[in-house]
Parts: C-alpha cells; structure tokens; sequence
C-alpha cells in the first residue's frame, strides 16, 4: 500500500485544526444561544443538528486517505467560512445580550439639577456663588444624598422651599436669587413661558442617581395579560432625568396568546387627580415633576382603575434613531392637503402614505397646529408611529437583519422594568411562529379650558377636563382586553 504523500499529510494536519477550531466556534455559539434562552428548542435542535452531521462529515473526510486535494481545500474554505459565521454570531448575540443587561430591569433613576441665576446676575460660574444662599425644594427621598452631592460641588447655604414655582417668576427679575431646580421644573417654565429662558442663566448642572426597588410583577409575559405604561418625555438635556414632563402616555394592554395589543392614549394635558395627593388638579404632563415616574404611573392608574404592570420611559428623540434603524416607516395622513410639520420644517406631509425617516417620523408625530384635533390628532399620530414600528420590528426580515441597528439606536434612550428574561422569552415566542401582532387603538377626549393647576397654583394654564364617556370608553375596552 501506497505511503500518503507529504502535501496530504500537511494538508490533514491544516484540516485537523481547522476542524478543532470549528468545534471551538460552534461549541461557543450554541452555549451563547442555550445561555441566552432566545431562540425556541425547535431552533437550537435544528441548529445542533446541522453542525454535528457538517463536523462528522469534515472529520470523515480527513480521515480518508482517498481525499483528493481538491477537496482538502474546499472543506476547509466551507469551514473556514463558519468559523467566521460563528464568531460573527457568537460577538452580535453577546452585544445583544449585554445590551439587555444593561438597559433592562431599570435599577437606578437619575436626577437632573441646574444653578439657575438671573441673566444679569453677576454670578458668572458655580464658584462665585460659594457662601451664598441656595433656595430648593427637598424632591428626593433622602435630603442628606442630596446635601451632600451639591457640597461636593460647591459650599453653600441652603433653604427649602415649598413650592419652587414663584422663585422661578421671581428669578426673572431677582439678580440675587440663586435657585437649585430639577429639569422637570425647569423644562416646564420654559414650556409655558417662551422668554423664560432668554432671562436667566445656568451656571451648572449636577447629576444625582438612586437606586429603585423593583418588585416582581408575578406575570408570564407569553401567558399572561399584562399592561406596559409608555411615558414619552422631551428634554432640554437630551437625557432621562426622574423629574421630567411627560408628553406622551399610552397605556399598552397586551394579550401574548392572541397577539394583540390595545393601546389607549390620554392627552398630555388631560386635568387630572395627581398620584394619590389630594388639592388642585393639574395636567398629567406635570405628574413626573416632583414625583417622578411613579406619580405618573399611579396617574394613570387611578385614572382608569387598573393596575400597570410595567412602564417604558423614553426620550422621545430616540424616535428618530430607531425608525432610522428599522430602514424608515410608512404613515398615513388623512389631511386632505400637504402640509409642512412646524417641528420641522424640512418635512412636508401629503394625503394618503407617506414614507418618512426618523427625522420627519419625529415631526409628524409631534405636530398639532396643522390640525382642528390639535393634541387630539397628535395623539393618533403617535400612537400610528408607534404602531408601524412594532410592526417593522416584530417582522421577520427586520428582527433578524436590523437587531444591532435597533439596539444601538435605543442605548441610553429609555429605562424600564420589564427584565431580560421578559424580554427574551417574548422574542423566543415571536421567533417560534412570527406571527403578527393586532393593534387596535383608542383616544379619551375632553374639553379646552383655562384652570389653576397645582404646580402653577397662581396662574391659569391651558388644560383638557376629561370627557368621562370617553374615560368609561376605555376603562371597558382595557377590561376586555384583559379578558375580564
């Protein structure tokens, strides 16, 4: 019998570590994929299978002195190429998996405070105010967590208010008063007083973050009924601070077994009982200002009767980021003439489909003036963005090729308490059976009047009083939703 010629045997050798790399590479990919719990048992078997019948074969062909050359060579290209594939895999489903880790199961808050001064003042930067008087309001749990995040920044004397409101009309025209104020409060003067901003000034910002105690929620979120509270917020920083306006609210009441989703939107300026205080009522926008997401949240809740399983916080800005991810949505306009988004003024919507990039995605869901509805019709508009992009996400195509885009465009942008494990057991079962998702939706209404709130208890502001048909509306179709 024939010795087998040198090159054969370089040439096993060379197979041989490519297949001990192989069986590396497939090795790590399916202990991520089995670790990550994310692809359904189907899947991975199928998955398993193929590599082990390709891994036999290779080895099968090594081992054979009959092999030709040429084959050597195509065996190890194909497993060349997997290796690669497998890495690629292996690193993406890392990311993903990092990412949830890191942006789920919220665990801490932020909040975001300025030195605010009158623009004439002649404080200039933080250090000039040292030995002064400081006025604020005690909004945080833990006052000396507090105390001691501005004493790390500058020494000052402190003196609690009970309402910072009428220092920030004073601060307008006061050029020794130096207010510390959270950017909710903040954010909202500048909302309802457009000058407000040219009159004062910010010598800095300090950033002060908590940890929250998340309780477990007892729901299977692939059996269960359950209720996401989706709080939309538009800041001047750009960031997530605790203490924020929320311009968007929508409940999402989502039944898993049937895949559908009802969502029921409430104006931003619906005039309502905040959280469990009692007093002036005031518009759900400013729920967050003092309270927090869990004001909000229990807003709503009383609102409608229910209970909020979970709530997304997201700086509506992101809106841009993610539809740009996702390749761009398609929203329709019933307007019977095109017009120009006030936002933005580089975005025309026309009657009927429009094809937008995240930009005028944004735009079109924050106009109002080019509608009789006003916030009404702002409301549909979101509700529709919100809509398409569940619709781009959850589809096949997108879910599997865009998920790096969409992750990266969501980092930093949102907090919620929904955790990993939820999230991946729902991607699990839309990846079982990629079926469709049924979204229905509902507006409460209400009428435009001029009331005294409880944050602006001295000034008129425009609000919604709630149309208490619309609310019972609601109240019952979230039951059915529910199944009750």
């Amino acid at each position: 019998m024939a010795r087998p010629r040198k090159k054969h045997i370089f040439l096993r050798i060379i197979s041989t570590l490519i297949w001990i790399a192989a069986m590396v590479a497939l090795g790590m990919l399916t202990f991520e994929i089995y670790k990550a719990k994310i692809m359904p048992m189907k899947y991975f078997a199928i998955l398993g299978g193929v590599a082990l019948f390709l891994l036999i074969i290779f080895f099968a062909f090594i081992n054979n002195s009959r092999t030709r050359v040429w084959l050597f060579l195509f065996n190890d290209i194909l497993f060349l190429a997997l290796i690669g594939g497998c890495y690629l895999g292996y690193t993406k489903l890392y990311d993903v998996m990092d990412f949830l880790k890191e942006n789920l199961g919220a665990t801490y808050e932020t909040n975001i405070y300025y030195f605010v001064v009158n623009k004439d003042s002649k404080y200039e930067k933080l250090e000039d105010i040292k030995g002064q008087t400081v006025k604020l309001v005690d909004d945080l749990d833990n006052k000396a967590e507090l105390e001691r995040n501005i004493g790390k920044k500058v020494s000052v004397k402190l003196e609690y208010l009970d309402n910072i409101v009428d220092s920030l009309y004073a601060i307008q025209e006061d050029t020794e008063l130096i207010l510390f104020v959270n950017s909710g409060n903040y954010d909202a003067m500048v909302e309802n007083y457009e000058d407000f901003e040219s009159k004062v000034k910010t010598l800095d910002t300090l950033e002060i973050k908590f940890r929250m105690e998340n309780t477990a929620t007892g729901v299977d979120v692939t059996e269960d009924n359950f209720i996401v509270y989706l709080s939309g917020i538009d800041t001047r920083s750009g960031k997530l601070p605790a203490k924020s306006l929320s311009d968007v609210n929508i409940l999402l009441v989502v039944n898993p077994t049937e895949r559908k989703i009802l969502m029921v939107h409430t104006p931003r300026d619906y005039f309502v009982q905040i959280g469990n205080k009692k007093g002036l009522k005031d518009k759900l926008t400013h729920a967050g200002l003092s309270g927090g997401i869990k004001t909000s949240l229990a807003t709503m809740e009383n609102l409608y009767d229910l209970k909020v399983h979970y709530y997304v916080r997201v700086n509506f800005k992101a809106v841009t980021k993610l539809v740009d991810a996702v390749g761009g949505i398609t929203v329709y306009s019933d307007k019977n003439t095109t017009y120009t988004c006030w936002t933005d003024r580089g975005c025309k919507i026309k009657p009927g489909d429009n094809k937008l990039n995240g930009r005028c995605a944004l735009a079109f869901a924050r106009e109002r003036h080019a509608y009789k509805g006003g916030d009404r019709k702002r409301g549909e508009n979101q509700e529709q963005v919100i809509s398409k992009l569940i619709e781009k996400i959850t589809s096949s195509k997108t879910l599997l090729s865009k998920s790096s885009e969409i992750l990266k465009s969501l980092d930093g942008t949102f907090e919620t308490t929904i955790t990993t494990d939820e999230i991946t057991s729902l991607v699990r079962m839309q990846l079982d059976d990629m079926r469709g998702w049924d979204i229905s939706t509902y507006n409460v209404s209400g009428t435009d009047s001029y009331e005294y709130t409880r944050s602006y208890p001295s000034q008129q502001l425009y609000v919604m009083v709630p149309d208490t048909k619309t609310v019972e509306t609601a109240k019952q179709k979230i039951k059915e939703a529910l199944g009750k």
